[in-house]
């Protein structure tokens, strides 16, 4: 098993965080009181489906790159 690449370990870590910050906007957990509600959950929506998609893209690349070296 080859060592993994420091640009996958930091696009998967964009990834979560991402995800991560979306879910504690729409949670209320961050920026609860200075953004009106439906900004933030909007921006909070937005910011998850962010970070699904840069998960997704990564593994397919990853899963691409596996397959040519192989």
């Amino acid at each position: 098993m080859p060592a993994p690449d420091a640009f996958k370990i930091l696009k998967y870590a964009l990834a979560v965080f991402t995800f991560g910050f979306g879910v504690l906007l729409l949670a209320g957990v961050v920026m609860k009181d200075p953004v009106p509600s439906q900004m933030r959950y909007t921006f909070g929506a937005v910011l998850v489906l962010m970070g699904v998609y840069r998960f997704v893209l990564t593994k397919i690349q990853s899963s691409r790159s596996s397959k040519r070296d192989a």
